[in-house]
């Protein structure tokens, strides 16, 4: 190999790989788009959407979600380079206002109509649809913040459950017609715990260096 080739292949070997912020508008967005299509396609957007999306109670299920997804990925965001402290009280701001709408709800209902308003009529399929639409979205994510060399690969993984399973709870609560608290704190709560910890198995064994 002549001089000039060998530095040019160590000037390559040096060049810093792009950082895992940065890919993860270019995966994580289309994820969110393909997941929408589905959800469209299949369960359809409540009839009601745009008055839904403009009165206080049902829009605060597109709010604590959004709210849930852009804390978390922050804090996956920093977690998932070397040494990064996240700072994970933010996302006690959000669980405290998701109860603060449960503890108002089961005030406001009366008793003999909570059990119904904490059921509804389609928890399976929330409990279904939510870690469906979130698999795409917390695949780009950690596809994404996988070269970041975290040392936190379990809080890691954590944090990406998080913010895709918020992105995918927002994403279904365009078809949801459960308007209570007592409902969409509960089952999206319980859907996004399951992705959450999933992710953070996940991110113990394929985020670890």
């Amino acid at each position: 190999m002549r001089t000039d080739d060998l530095i040019r292949a160590l000037s390559a070997d040096t060049r810093p790989e792009s950082a895992p912020a940065r890919r993860v508008l270019p995966l994580f967005l289309p994820a969110v788009v393909v997941s929408m299509a589905g959800l469209l396609a299949t369960l359809g957007p409540r009839v009601d959407l745009a008055n839904a999306l403009v009165t206080f109670v049902p829009v605060m299920r597109h709010v604590l979600t959004l709210a849930l997804f852009a804390i978390a990925l922050t804090a996956a965001l920093t977690a998932a380079r070397p040494e990064g402290k996240a700072r994970l009280w933010p996302l006690s701001l959000v669980a405290l206002a998701a109860l603060g709408m449960l503890a108002w709800a089961y005030g406001t209902t009366a008793p003999e109509l909570r059990g119904m308003a904490l059921m509804g009529e389609s928890n399976n399929i929330c409990l279904v649809a939510i870690p469906v639409l979130s698999a795409l979205p917390v695949a780009a994510l950690f596809t994404a913040l996988r070269s970041g060399a975290t040392t936190t690969p379990t809080l890691t993984g954590a944090l990406i459950g998080l913010a895709g399973s918020g992105a995918g709870a927002a994403v279904y609560a365009m078809h949801c017609t459960e308007s209570s608290p007592l409902f969409y704190v509960t089952w999206y709560g319980l859907a996004i715990l399951f992705v959450t910890t999933v992710s953070a198995l996940i991110g113990r064994r394929i985020l670890r260096w």
